[in-house]
């Protein structure tokens, strides 16, 4: 967590604007939980892997693939143990359920669970790329120009730049413990469940002191007594910047309208479709790909623009 915090690096994903940014990443997951064609779902995927690129974050969004990876494989054994629709049947246990029956593995219930895991995959990268090229102020302001409730919109960024900073906190209080030889993760569970309830006590009191220090500090610069707010950093946006924010927005659209002309679904139960495209029909995602790309050199061409 500590290596998903916003990091300034001087590349063209970082140097685009942040409503840019969040506009892409925005469309992307609304056309993960509108798509449910595995095609499609992996195109979504594939068009993350040129931004992370670019961005100079290639390390921090493995890692957290594989923590998706773990997430994902549970996903699919879940759905797979628990869900008995399918009529390609591979394995059937010998004994039955109260309830639900004889359990049986199917086909389909591993195929579902697998585009699920890559859904899973699309959002947590989304969010991985959000947080590592984005900075919280650029978002709190954006969210403001949206006309968004300033104190939710407050409340809201500090939560967020809470996590990590809990984070650390944890870990440099785990550390203090095992240089006094209390060792965390040895023993019972009750006894490493008593270890880690002391870790706890502190992160919650150092949790605690924190929220006191920024409610002093927000006292101190007289929040909520005037009217007219001045901010540190504002957004403004260029003719570059807008044309960059219309073709983030523009797979959005593009996704919606396929999805009212039908398509992009996918149909698992009880039997999969095939999963092949007939006629010009793979021209709608091979189209959808090269929108989702479209951004990655404007990217260029706007820093080129920026140092004419």
């Amino acid at each position: 967590m500590r290596a998903l915090s916003y990091r300034d690096k001087d590349t063209v994903i970082h140097a685009l604007s942040p409503l840019a940014k969040l506009a892409w990443g925005g469309g992307l997951l609304v056309l993960n939980l509108i798509f449910n064609h595995p095609v499609y779902i992996l195109i979504l995927f594939l068009s993350i892997i040129p931004m992370v690129k670019l961005a100079g974050v290639g390390r921090e969004w493995a890692s957290t693939l594989k923590f998706t990876l773990w997430l994902g494989l549970s996903i699919i054994v879940i759905n797979a143990l628990f869900s008995y629709h399918g009529d390609h049947v591979l394995l059937t246990a010998p004994f039955r359920l109260p309830v639900a029956g004889q359990p049986v593995i199917t086909l389909e219930a591993i195929a579902f669970g697998a585009v699920m895991a890559l859904k899973l995959a699309v959002i947590i990268s989304v969010f991985t790329l959000i947080n590592l090229t984005v900075h919280p102020d650029d978002i709190m302001a954006v969210l403001l120009k949206m006309r968004l409730p300033y104190k939710s919109v407050l409340v809201t960024s500090l939560s967020t730049r809470f996590v990590p900073c809990l984070v650390e906190d944890m870990g440099r209080i785990s550390d203090g413990y095992r240089t006094r030889g209390v060792q965390l993760d040895a023993g019972s569970w009750i006894k490493k469940l008593k270890n880690r309830g002391k870790i706890t006590i502190a992160l919650l009191s150092n949790s605690l002191d924190r929220a006191v220090q920024v409610a002093e500090a927000m006292e101190a610069r007289a929040f909520g007594t005037g009217k007219k707010r001045v901010f540190y950093k504002d957004i403004n946006i260029s003719k570059m910047d807008a044309v960059t924010l219309g073709v983030g927005v523009l797979p959005l659209a593009a996704g919606i309208m396929l999805r009212v002309y039908g398509y992009g679904d996918y149909q698992y139960y009880p039997n999969l479709m095939s999963i092949g495209f007939g006629g010009w029909e793979w021209l709608m995602p091979a189209g959808m790909l090269l929108l989702l790309a479209a951004i990655v050199p404007l990217a260029f061409i706007k820093r080129r623009v920026e140092f004419d």
